[in-house]
């Protein structure tokens, strides 16, 4: 056989070969984050105090999306330090990427294609997020205490606790880090990644739509029901 046809012959091979794996790590983590069911232990808060009105702030700050909700008054969920700060900023993602910041090309591989260890971000917040603060845009509503109780339920279902109900203990700070990180439930890849879990979360309140298909931050908005870009004072814009 002539060496030109043997070489396109394996060339051939190798681009079926390929296309086998991209489609694999493409269908794979899209299939198992369907098909996975949701293991979140149940937990149970206690009433939220009031009829409200809450307020509960969706926040796009580039590449993530974080929910931030309105602590009921009393409540001391908050991180060391900040246990009864105003506002509670909750943000999922990969422990290796978005705690360690570890963006080896083998660490950033497992981050997107495989399922790996997720943590919690939990910040304490004297005020909500603006887009003067880092956030590209900010998404407001506000909610009554029934709908509140449901959210913080799905936001603190996705950090690990005890059969007791108490959280598991936060890692170490982190240098650069304002709030905390503590171990979650679920696992991290790119078909169920940070923007999938903050609609996921909030459709679970009734807040939201479907999750399926979204990967990027900026899908977030088109999911979210009954939120307005917030304004300099944290409330809805007047148009």
């Amino acid at each position: 056989m002539p060496l030109r046809s043997r070489w396109l012959r394996l060339a051939g091979r190798a681009a079926r070969a390929g296309s086998l794996i991209l489609l694999i790590l493409v269908l794979g983590p899209t299939l198992y984050v369907f098909f996975t069911p949701d293991t979140r232990p149940p937990l149970t808060l206690p009433p939220v105090p009031g009829s409200g009105p809450y307020r509960v702030y969706v926040a796009d700050w580039g590449h993530h999306t974080s929910i931030v909700v309105e602590q009921p008054p009393g409540w001391r969920l908050g991180p060391p330090g900040q246990e009864g700060a105003p506002f509670l900023d909750y943000g999922w993602g990969d422990k290796s990427y978005f705690m360690e910041s570890d963006y080896r090309p083998h660490v950033l591989f497992a981050t997107v294609f495989l399922p790996t260890a997720s943590v919690m971000q939990l910040e304490g917040r004297r005020s909500p997020p603006r887009v003067s603060g880092g956030a590209r845009t900010v998404f407001v509503r506000t909610v009554d205490g029934g709908t509140l109780h449901a959210l913080l339920t799905e936001l603190e279902r996705s950090i690990v606790h005890s059969p007791s109900g108490a959280r598991a203990a936060p890692y170490p700070p982190v240098s650069g880090n304002r709030g905390r990180f503590y171990p979650a439930n679920g696992d991290y890849l790119w078909a169920g990644a940070c923007n999938w879990w903050t609609v996921r979360r909030l459709r679970g309140a009734g807040l939201a739509g479907s999750a399926k298909g979204v990967f990027f931050s900026r899908q977030v908005a088109g999911r979210l029901r009954g939120f307005a870009p917030a304004g300099p004072s944290g409330l809805p814009e007047i148009r």
